[in-house]
Order: structure tokens, then C-alpha cells, then sequence
């Protein structure tokens, strides 16, 4: 199933203050019910695709979707309250990038909780 257009310029995606992108449309159309924002960083290196990318059939929504599914088997596993993960993209036929992401729960001010997925080195 897709999940439908996901670029920053979509109905769907939010640019949030403080360079987050929130998700949570996409989140629940692969089975994550709290809503989740990734940073702007980890849209730009993992999702965001290139002329080049795109050459070769490879789609924001798509990497979105496998990015957000591959969340969902994590936060299945039910682990600790912030939990890390390796995510895989193909760049071109010979090029893949693989990088370490890190998800934590974390609350607003109003006390509901949501999911912040970064890349590993970026400060919570």
C-alpha cells in the first residue's frame, strides 16, 4: 500500500519549529498510533531524493514508508524508551548509505507523548 505524496511541499507533511517534520499521517498508515516528527537533517539525508536517485526509481514516499515501517518493527520489540536502529537507502544501482537512528518518546507541554526520530549524532 502507499502511503501517498511525500515531499515537505505536501499537504500532509508539517515543517514544524525548530527544523522538525512532523509524520504522524504517514506514522499511522504503517500501524504507529503516537505521532511522530523526524528532524530536518534525517528528511534532507534519508528521505529527501536527488535527481540521480530519482533516475533510478527511487521516491521520497517510498523511503518515507520504509523509514517509518522500519520504526514500527522496532517499537514492536518493545525495548527501552529511546531505542536505536540502522536504516538502509539506495542511492543509485552501485551506491547504498546506511546510518545508526535513534527514536525517543518524549512529551509536550501539554504531557502527550510522541516519537522524534533522528540520526544517531544529532542532540535530543
Amino acid at each position: 500500500m502507499s502511503i501517498g505524496e511525500a515531499s515537505v511541499g505536501s499537504p500532509k507533511i508539517r515543517v514544524m519549529d525548530g527544523g522538525m517534520i512532523d509524520v504522524t499521517p504517514y506514522a499511522k498508515s504503517v500501524g504507529i498510533k503516537l505521532p511522530v516528527v523526524i528532524t530536518e537533517n534525517l528528511w534532507n539525508e534519508m528521505v529527501k531524493t536527488d535527481e540521480n536517485s530519482r533516475m533510478y526509481g527511487q521516491k521520497e514516499e517510498k523511503r518515507l514508508d520504509s523509514l517509518l515501517s522500519t520504526l514500527s518493527m522496532e517499537l514492536l520489540k518493545g525495548r527501552a524508551k529511546d531505542l536505536s536502529f540502522t536504516f538502509l537507502i539506495c542511492k543509485d544501482p552501485k551506491t547504498t548509505s546506511c546510518r545508526l537512528l535513534k527514536a525517543c518518546y518524549k512529551e509536550k507541554d501539554d504531557g502527550k507523548r510522541f516519537i522524534r526520530v533522528s540520526t544517531y549524532n544529532e542532540v535530543n
